[in-house]
């Protein structure tokens, strides 16, 4: 049975601040809920609809409500039958000198995007993920969806633009920022050092990022077609660093 305090907390972690001061996240469907307690994270509460609590060993962690309550809880248009809190794995404040290519997120908005460029990220061996002020959070519950459990694999670090481009100078990395007007992809010279900065899906790369970095870009029909989405560009960008890394 569901509590109201329980309700009351889960419903609360659709806002930012609430996940910031309790550090929990929801995630929702038996893949995503049991691929997060394989990769080793926390978890406080697994909450079952009737007659699907044989996917979990039965312990004082698991919960089994009526479809009606997971409906209340539920932040999926249809609701799972498996949800569960979650503690959020510590981000790191800083990354190692030997850090390998880092992804950099300029305010991404859009849950979805940001959860897909974390997937990618992961499918092509980045597993370092740079974080503008001003991104969606990464515990979002629709980001967490979206990133099919990548989350617990990727270390995240958070900065201003301004401290980005004073760390990336102090530590000898090269800024390659997304821009319609660049280096195409296939003919970067793509390094393990690079920081690949993809912008804001309206606004594009900050412009203390334009300034300093090198511009990579996707060739494409912009006689007609204007731009392409910021998670299908950074897909492919990511493609071709991996392609570059393999040959070298």
């Amino acid at each position: 049975m569901l509590t109201k305090n329980q309700e009351k907390l889960i419903r609360s972690l659709a806002l930012r601040k609430n996940r910031k001061k309790s550090g929990l996240f929801v995630a929702e469907g038996l893949k995503l809920v049991t691929d997060l307690i394989s990769a080793g994270l926390a978890v406080q509460n697994i909450f079952l609809t009737e007659g699907s609590s044989e996917a979990f060993a039965v312990t004082e962690q698991t919960i089994e409500l009526s479809i009606q309550e997971m409906k209340s809880i539920s932040f999926l248009e249809t609701p799972s039958p498996v949800l569960a809190l979650f503690e959020q794995p510590v981000r790191l404040s800083e990354f190692q000198s030997d850090t390998g290519l880092i992804l950099l997120l300029d305010r991404i908005q859009d849950p979805g995007n940001m959860g897909t460029l974390l997937r990618s990220a992961l499918w092509y061996g980045v597993e370092h993920i740079g974080l503008v002020k001003g991104c969606v959070d990464a515990f979002n519950p629709k980001v967490v969806q979206a990133s099919m459990g990548a989350l617990a694999h990727l270390q995240c670090v958070e900065r201003s633009a301004e401290e980005w481009v004073e760390w990336s100078a102090s530590n000898g990395r090269r800024l390659l920022v997304a821009d319609m007007d660049g280096t195409p992809a296939a003919e970067m010279n793509w390094t393990s050092k690079d920081i690949l900065v993809l912008g804001n899906e309206g606004q594009g790369c900050n412009v203390v990022f334009k300034a300093v970095g090198n511009k990579v870009t996707l060739p494409g029909n912009t006689a007609k077609m204007e731009s392409l989405n910021v998670a299908i560009s950074g897909a492919t960008l990511l493609y071709a660093y991996a392609t570059a890394s393999s040959e070298l």
